[in-house]
Protein backbone atom coordinates (compact mmCIF):
# COMPACT_ATOMS: atom_id res chain seq x y z
CA UNK A 1 0.00 0.00 0.00
CA UNK A 2 1.21 3.26 -1.13
CA UNK A 3 -0.10 6.72 0.17
CA UNK A 4 1.01 9.10 -2.47
CA UNK A 5 0.84 12.74 -0.82
CA UNK A 6 2.25 12.06 2.66
CA UNK A 7 5.47 12.93 3.97
CA UNK A 8 6.85 12.45 7.94
CA UNK A 9 9.36 13.54 9.46
CA UNK A 10 10.33 9.52 10.47
CA UNK A 11 9.38 6.79 10.53
CA UNK A 12 6.98 6.19 13.30
CA UNK A 13 5.86 2.83 15.02
CA UNK A 14 1.97 2.42 16.08
CA UNK A 15 -0.14 -0.52 17.78
CA UNK A 16 -3.96 -0.59 16.93
CA UNK A 17 -6.63 -1.96 19.05
CA UNK A 18 -9.01 -4.63 17.50
CA UNK A 19 -12.29 -6.11 18.46
CA UNK A 20 -12.36 -9.67 18.88
CA UNK A 21 -15.06 -10.77 20.55
CA UNK A 22 -18.54 -8.59 19.13
CA UNK A 23 -20.72 -10.25 21.21
CA UNK A 24 -19.08 -9.15 24.68
CA UNK A 25 -19.25 -5.70 23.86
CA UNK A 26 -22.07 -2.89 24.82
CA UNK A 27 -22.47 -1.51 21.81
CA UNK A 28 -23.22 -3.52 18.30
CA UNK A 29 -20.15 -3.99 15.34
CA UNK A 30 -21.00 -4.34 12.11
CA UNK A 31 -17.32 -5.04 11.11
CA UNK A 32 -17.23 -8.20 8.59
CA UNK A 33 -14.27 -10.10 10.61
CA UNK A 34 -13.06 -9.85 14.17
CA UNK A 35 -9.36 -8.91 15.19
CA UNK A 36 -6.78 -11.10 17.17
CA UNK A 37 -5.78 -8.10 19.61
CA UNK A 38 -3.06 -5.30 19.42
CA UNK A 39 -1.73 -5.37 16.31
CA UNK A 40 1.92 -3.87 16.07
CA UNK A 41 2.72 -1.49 12.51
CA UNK A 42 5.36 1.00 11.10
CA UNK A 43 4.23 3.97 8.83
CA UNK A 44 7.79 5.00 6.84
CA UNK A 45 8.38 8.48 5.78
CA UNK A 46 6.99 7.93 2.28
CA UNK A 47 3.19 7.09 4.37
CA UNK A 48 3.37 3.25 3.47
CA UNK A 49 1.86 0.70 6.24
CA UNK A 50 4.41 -2.57 7.08
CA UNK A 51 2.41 -4.84 9.53
CA UNK A 52 4.88 -6.02 12.45
CA UNK A 53 3.22 -8.34 14.54
CA UNK A 54 0.17 -9.34 16.58
CA UNK A 55 -0.82 -9.75 20.38
CA UNK A 56 -3.59 -11.83 21.22
CA UNK A 57 -5.85 -9.86 23.97
CA UNK A 58 -9.34 -9.86 24.45
CA UNK A 59 -10.95 -6.29 22.85
CA UNK A 60 -7.96 -4.33 23.54
CA UNK A 61 -10.39 -1.16 23.27
CA UNK A 62 -8.21 1.72 24.46
CA UNK A 63 -4.47 2.01 24.96
CA UNK A 64 -2.73 4.52 27.35
CA UNK A 65 1.06 4.89 27.13
CA UNK A 66 2.86 5.45 30.22
CA UNK A 67 4.87 8.82 30.65
CA UNK A 68 8.40 6.85 31.28
CA UNK A 69 7.98 5.52 27.20
CA UNK A 70 8.74 2.01 28.34
CA UNK A 71 5.20 0.39 28.89
CA UNK A 72 1.51 0.63 28.37
CA UNK A 73 -1.77 -0.44 29.41
CA UNK A 74 -4.07 -1.83 27.14
CA UNK A 75 -7.93 -2.22 28.30
CA UNK A 76 -9.83 -5.41 28.26
CA UNK A 77 -13.61 -3.95 27.23
CA UNK A 78 -16.46 -6.87 28.20
CA UNK A 79 -19.55 -7.00 29.65
CA UNK A 80 -19.71 -10.49 30.20
CA UNK A 81 -17.66 -9.94 33.05
CA UNK A 82 -15.62 -7.49 35.07
CA UNK A 83 -12.92 -5.71 32.47
CA UNK A 84 -9.07 -5.78 32.71
CA UNK A 85 -5.79 -3.67 32.91
CA UNK A 86 -3.16 -5.34 30.81
CA UNK A 87 -0.09 -3.68 31.30
CA UNK A 88 2.51 -4.88 29.07
CA UNK A 89 6.23 -3.56 28.58
CA UNK A 90 7.12 -1.38 25.08
CA UNK A 91 10.70 -2.88 23.11
CA UNK A 92 11.97 -0.79 21.15
CA UNK A 93 9.96 -1.46 17.99
CA UNK A 94 7.12 -1.08 20.08
CA UNK A 95 6.81 -4.78 20.55
CA UNK A 96 4.61 -5.97 23.31
CA UNK A 97 5.37 -7.91 26.31
CA UNK A 98 2.45 -8.68 29.09
CA UNK A 99 3.63 -7.71 32.79
CA UNK A 100 0.66 -7.62 34.66
CA UNK A 101 -3.37 -7.29 35.13
CA UNK A 102 -5.52 -5.84 36.98
CA UNK A 103 -9.35 -6.68 37.46
CA UNK A 104 -11.64 -3.86 37.34
CA UNK A 105 -14.80 -3.56 39.37
CA UNK A 106 -16.90 -3.10 36.72
CA UNK A 107 -17.67 -3.92 33.27
CA UNK A 108 -17.17 -2.67 29.97
CA UNK A 109 -13.93 -1.00 30.93
CA UNK A 110 -12.93 1.95 28.86
CA UNK A 111 -11.02 4.50 30.58
CA UNK A 112 -7.44 4.95 32.47
CA UNK A 113 -5.98 8.00 33.74
CA UNK A 114 -2.90 8.56 35.20
CA UNK A 115 -2.39 11.26 38.61
CA UNK A 116 -0.07 13.80 37.82
CA UNK A 117 2.10 12.23 40.30
CA UNK A 118 1.77 8.86 38.17
CA UNK A 119 1.58 6.92 41.87
CA UNK A 120 -2.83 6.48 40.85
CA UNK A 121 -4.85 5.27 38.64
CA UNK A 122 -8.49 6.29 38.07
CA UNK A 123 -10.13 3.00 36.06
CA UNK A 124 -13.31 4.17 34.75
CA UNK A 125 -15.83 1.29 33.96
CA UNK A 126 -18.61 2.60 31.38
CA UNK A 127 -21.30 -0.29 31.83
CA UNK A 128 -22.30 0.53 35.44
CA UNK A 129 -20.23 3.85 36.19
CA UNK A 130 -18.10 2.32 38.70
CA UNK A 131 -15.08 4.56 39.79
CA UNK A 132 -11.82 2.98 40.88
CA UNK A 133 -8.72 4.39 42.08
CA UNK A 134 -5.85 2.21 42.50
CA UNK A 135 -2.44 2.46 43.60
CA UNK A 136 0.34 2.35 41.15
CA UNK A 137 3.78 1.32 42.01
CA UNK A 138 7.13 2.75 40.47
CA UNK A 139 7.12 0.16 37.70
CA UNK A 140 3.17 1.19 36.67
CA UNK A 141 1.66 -1.86 38.12
CA UNK A 142 -1.90 -1.50 39.02
CA UNK A 143 -2.42 -2.70 42.92
CA UNK A 144 -4.83 -2.06 45.50
CA UNK A 145 -7.84 -0.18 45.25
CA UNK A 146 -8.06 2.48 47.24
CA UNK A 147 -11.66 3.79 46.33
CA UNK A 148 -14.23 2.16 44.51
CA UNK A 149 -18.12 3.82 44.16
CA UNK A 150 -20.84 3.96 41.40
CA UNK A 151 -20.87 7.67 39.59
CA UNK A 152 -24.95 8.70 39.93
CA UNK A 153 -26.63 11.80 41.17
CA UNK A 154 -30.28 10.81 40.69
CA UNK A 155 -32.07 8.63 43.43
CA UNK A 156 -32.98 5.40 44.06
CA UNK A 157 -36.31 4.86 41.58
CA UNK A 158 -35.32 7.63 38.86
CA UNK A 159 -32.44 5.14 37.49
CA UNK A 160 -31.97 1.89 36.50
CA UNK A 161 -29.19 -0.42 35.29
CA UNK A 162 -29.74 -2.23 31.64
CA UNK A 163 -29.41 -5.56 31.88
CA UNK A 164 -28.15 -6.52 28.88
CA UNK A 165 -27.13 -4.87 25.53
CA UNK A 166 -30.41 -4.76 23.31
CA UNK A 167 -31.56 -3.44 26.76
CA UNK A 168 -29.12 -0.88 26.28
CA UNK A 169 -29.34 -0.08 22.96
CA UNK A 170 -32.66 1.22 23.20
CA UNK A 171 -32.09 2.86 27.01
CA UNK A 172 -28.74 4.80 26.85
CA UNK A 173 -29.88 7.05 30.03
CA UNK A 174 -32.02 5.51 31.89
CA UNK A 175 -28.90 5.07 33.88
CA UNK A 176 -24.90 6.29 34.41
CA UNK A 177 -22.55 5.47 31.83
CA UNK A 178 -19.31 7.00 32.93
CA UNK A 179 -16.29 7.63 29.88
CA UNK A 180 -13.03 8.99 30.78
CA UNK A 181 -11.28 10.68 33.30
CA UNK A 182 -9.06 13.84 33.35
CA UNK A 183 -6.89 15.70 36.25
CA UNK A 184 -6.56 19.40 36.39
CA UNK A 185 -4.67 21.27 38.89
CA UNK A 186 -6.85 20.13 41.72
CA UNK A 187 -9.21 18.60 40.61
CA UNK A 188 -10.88 15.80 38.20
CA UNK A 189 -13.17 15.69 35.70
CA UNK A 190 -15.37 12.38 34.64
CA UNK A 191 -18.03 12.97 31.88
CA UNK A 192 -21.29 10.73 32.21
CA UNK A 193 -23.44 10.28 29.34
CA UNK A 194 -25.90 8.43 30.93
CA UNK A 195 -26.33 11.27 33.39
CA UNK A 196 -25.91 13.98 30.60
CA UNK A 197 -23.42 15.86 33.35
CA UNK A 198 -19.54 15.97 34.23
CA UNK A 199 -19.31 15.28 37.84
CA UNK A 200 -16.24 17.20 39.11
CA UNK A 201 -13.96 15.36 42.13
CA UNK A 202 -11.78 17.13 44.37
CA UNK A 203 -8.30 14.92 44.47
CA UNK A 204 -5.61 15.36 46.72
CA UNK A 205 -2.53 13.94 46.36
CA UNK A 206 -1.61 13.12 49.74
CA UNK A 207 -4.66 11.33 50.79
CA UNK A 208 -5.27 9.72 47.18
CA UNK A 209 -8.50 9.73 47.11
CA UNK A 210 -11.52 11.28 44.95
CA UNK A 211 -14.05 13.64 47.06
CA UNK A 212 -17.30 14.98 44.98
CA UNK A 213 -17.10 18.71 44.58
CA UNK A 214 -19.98 19.14 42.45
CA UNK A 215 -21.76 18.36 39.58
CA UNK A 216 -21.82 20.22 36.32
CA UNK A 217 -25.06 19.79 34.05
CA UNK A 218 -25.33 19.44 30.26
CA UNK A 219 -28.33 19.85 28.33
CA UNK A 220 -30.57 16.99 28.22
CA UNK A 221 -30.25 14.31 26.05
CA UNK A 222 -26.63 15.19 24.90
CA UNK A 223 -24.68 12.59 26.05
CA UNK A 224 -20.85 13.88 27.01
CA UNK A 225 -18.17 11.61 26.18
CA UNK A 226 -14.61 13.01 25.75
CA UNK A 227 -12.08 15.79 26.65
CA UNK A 228 -9.41 17.16 25.28
CA UNK A 229 -7.34 19.83 27.50
CA UNK A 230 -6.03 22.62 25.95
CA UNK A 231 -1.98 22.41 26.96
CA UNK A 232 -1.85 26.39 26.90
CA UNK A 233 -5.06 27.41 27.44
CA UNK A 234 -7.67 27.20 30.56
CA UNK A 235 -10.01 25.54 27.82
CA UNK A 236 -11.35 22.04 27.46
CA UNK A 237 -13.74 20.74 24.57
CA UNK A 238 -16.14 18.45 25.25
CA UNK A 239 -18.10 15.86 22.86
CA UNK A 240 -21.64 15.33 23.34
CA UNK A 241 -22.16 12.16 21.45
CA UNK A 242 -25.71 12.25 21.17
CA UNK A 243 -26.12 16.06 20.09
CA UNK A 244 -23.28 15.41 17.84
CA UNK A 245 -21.57 19.12 19.31
CA UNK A 246 -18.46 19.80 20.95
CA UNK A 247 -18.98 21.98 24.13
CA UNK A 248 -15.95 24.52 24.79
CA UNK A 249 -15.59 25.21 28.40
CA UNK A 250 -13.53 27.62 30.07
CA UNK A 251 -11.53 26.34 33.08
CA UNK A 252 -11.27 28.11 36.35
CA UNK A 253 -8.90 27.56 38.82
CA UNK A 254 -9.84 30.95 40.97
CA UNK A 255 -10.65 30.47 44.64
CA UNK A 256 -9.77 26.90 44.79
CA UNK A 257 -10.64 26.08 48.55
CA UNK A 258 -14.66 27.19 47.41
CA UNK A 259 -17.15 24.18 45.98
CA UNK A 260 -18.22 25.53 42.45
CA UNK A 261 -18.24 24.59 38.99
CA UNK A 262 -14.55 24.58 37.81
CA UNK A 263 -15.91 24.00 33.78
CA UNK A 264 -17.99 26.53 32.43
CA UNK A 265 -19.44 26.02 28.92
CA UNK A 266 -19.41 29.00 26.27
CA UNK A 267 -19.96 27.66 23.14
CA UNK A 268 -21.39 24.81 21.15
CA UNK A 269 -20.67 23.58 17.90
CA UNK A 270 -22.22 21.24 15.79
CA UNK A 271 -19.80 18.20 14.43
CA UNK A 272 -21.80 17.43 11.59
CA UNK A 273 -22.92 19.32 8.03
CA UNK A 274 -26.62 18.07 8.60
CA UNK A 275 -27.85 18.03 11.77
CA UNK A 276 -30.75 15.43 11.42
CA UNK A 277 -28.05 12.41 10.22
CA UNK A 278 -28.43 9.94 12.42
CA UNK A 279 -24.65 10.09 13.57
CA UNK A 280 -22.74 9.61 17.28
CA UNK A 281 -19.25 10.99 17.94
CA UNK A 282 -16.47 9.52 19.24
CA UNK A 283 -12.91 10.66 19.32
CA UNK A 284 -12.50 13.98 19.86
CA UNK A 285 -8.04 15.63 19.48
CA UNK A 286 -6.37 18.47 18.88
CA UNK A 287 -3.76 18.87 16.53
CA UNK A 288 0.08 19.02 18.01
CA UNK A 289 0.15 22.63 17.72
CA UNK A 290 -3.14 22.82 19.74
CA UNK A 291 -4.62 25.01 16.12
CA UNK A 292 -6.93 22.78 15.56
CA UNK A 293 -9.56 20.25 16.77
CA UNK A 294 -10.72 17.14 14.98
CA UNK A 295 -14.02 15.02 16.17
CA UNK A 296 -14.66 12.05 14.46
CA UNK A 297 -18.36 11.43 13.71
CA UNK A 298 -19.55 7.41 13.69
CA UNK A 299 -23.27 7.14 11.18
CA UNK A 300 -22.34 10.28 9.06
CA UNK A 301 -18.73 8.38 8.85
CA UNK A 302 -16.93 11.82 8.99
CA UNK A 303 -14.30 14.00 10.47
CA UNK A 304 -15.19 17.28 11.57
CA UNK A 305 -12.39 19.94 11.26
CA UNK A 306 -12.39 23.37 13.81
CA UNK A 307 -10.03 26.18 14.20
CA UNK A 308 -9.04 27.03 17.46
CA UNK A 309 -9.33 30.78 17.82
CA UNK A 310 -7.52 32.95 19.68
CA UNK A 311 -9.35 32.67 22.82
CA UNK A 312 -10.21 28.93 22.63
CA UNK A 313 -13.48 29.14 20.72
CA UNK A 314 -13.99 27.06 17.79
CA UNK A 315 -14.78 27.68 13.91
CA UNK A 316 -15.80 24.69 11.95
CA UNK A 317 -13.78 24.78 8.58
CA UNK A 318 -14.57 21.06 6.81
CA UNK A 319 -16.05 17.99 7.72
CA UNK A 320 -14.28 15.32 5.58
CA UNK A 321 -15.59 11.86 4.59
CA UNK A 322 -13.46 8.85 6.56
CA UNK A 323 -13.66 6.46 3.58
CA UNK A 324 -15.03 3.78 5.88
CA UNK A 325 -17.91 3.17 8.49
CA UNK A 326 -18.11 3.94 11.70
CA UNK A 327 -14.78 5.72 12.69
CA UNK A 328 -14.17 4.65 16.27
CA UNK A 329 -10.78 6.22 16.42
CA UNK A 330 -8.01 7.97 14.82
CA UNK A 331 -4.44 9.35 15.71
CA UNK A 332 -2.48 12.69 14.20
CA UNK A 333 1.28 11.65 13.74
CA UNK A 334 3.39 13.24 16.07
CA UNK A 335 4.81 15.53 13.38
CA UNK A 336 1.25 16.24 12.58
CA UNK A 337 1.59 15.98 8.57
CA UNK A 338 -0.76 12.51 8.64
CA UNK A 339 -3.92 11.12 10.22
CA UNK A 340 -5.14 7.93 10.36
CA UNK A 341 -8.68 6.74 11.16
CA UNK A 342 -9.60 3.50 12.47
CA UNK A 343 -12.85 2.83 10.77
CA UNK A 344 -14.68 -0.19 12.88
CA UNK A 345 -17.46 -1.05 10.32
CA UNK A 346 -15.79 -1.65 7.49
CA UNK A 347 -12.65 -3.16 9.03
CA UNK A 348 -10.00 -0.76 7.36
CA UNK A 349 -7.38 2.05 8.27
CA UNK A 350 -7.50 5.13 6.15
CA UNK A 351 -4.65 7.54 5.59
CA UNK A 352 -5.16 11.14 4.77
CA UNK A 353 -2.36 14.03 4.22
CA UNK A 354 -2.58 17.37 6.84
CA UNK A 355 -1.88 20.69 5.54
CA UNK A 356 -0.18 21.73 9.10
CA UNK A 357 -1.18 25.25 8.14
CA UNK A 358 -4.81 24.87 7.20
CA UNK A 359 -5.52 22.03 9.43
CA UNK A 360 -6.81 20.53 6.00
CA UNK A 361 -7.09 16.94 5.51
CA UNK A 362 -7.06 15.31 1.78
CA UNK A 363 -7.87 11.42 1.35
CA UNK A 364 -4.68 9.77 0.10
CA UNK A 365 -6.38 7.37 -1.31
CA UNK A 366 -4.88 4.33 0.42
CA UNK A 367 -6.33 2.02 3.11
CA UNK A 368 -5.13 -1.00 4.80
CA UNK A 369 -7.09 -3.50 5.53
CA UNK A 370 -7.61 -4.37 9.55
CA UNK A 371 -10.30 -6.36 11.50
CA UNK A 372 -12.54 -4.28 13.94
CA UNK A 373 -10.09 -1.76 14.76
CA UNK A 374 -10.98 0.40 17.46
CA UNK A 375 -8.56 2.38 18.39
CA UNK A 376 -4.58 3.87 17.21
CA UNK A 377 -1.63 4.98 19.11
CA UNK A 378 1.72 5.87 18.34
CA UNK A 379 5.17 5.15 20.22
CA UNK A 380 8.70 5.83 20.10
Amino acid sequence: MNSAGITLDQDYALLVGTYTDLDALAHQPYAPTSGDGIYGLTITKEGKLIPRDVTESLNPAVLIPHSNGTMMYAIVETIQNQGEVLQYSIGGDASLALQSSFKASGKSTCYLALSPQKDVAIVINYWDAIIDVVDVDEEGKLGDVRQSFKQLYRQEGEWRQVEYREDHWENRQVGPHAHCAHFWNDWVFIPDLGENAIFQYRYDPAVKKLESDTLIKFEPGSGPRHMAMHPKLDICYVSNELFNTVCVAKLDASEPEKKKERLVPIQYESTLENREQTSYVSEIKLSPDSRFLYVSNRGDNSLAIFKVLEDGKLERISVVPTGGKFPRHFAITPCGNAVIVANQDSSRLTLFSRDCESGLLEATGADYELPAPNYIRFFG
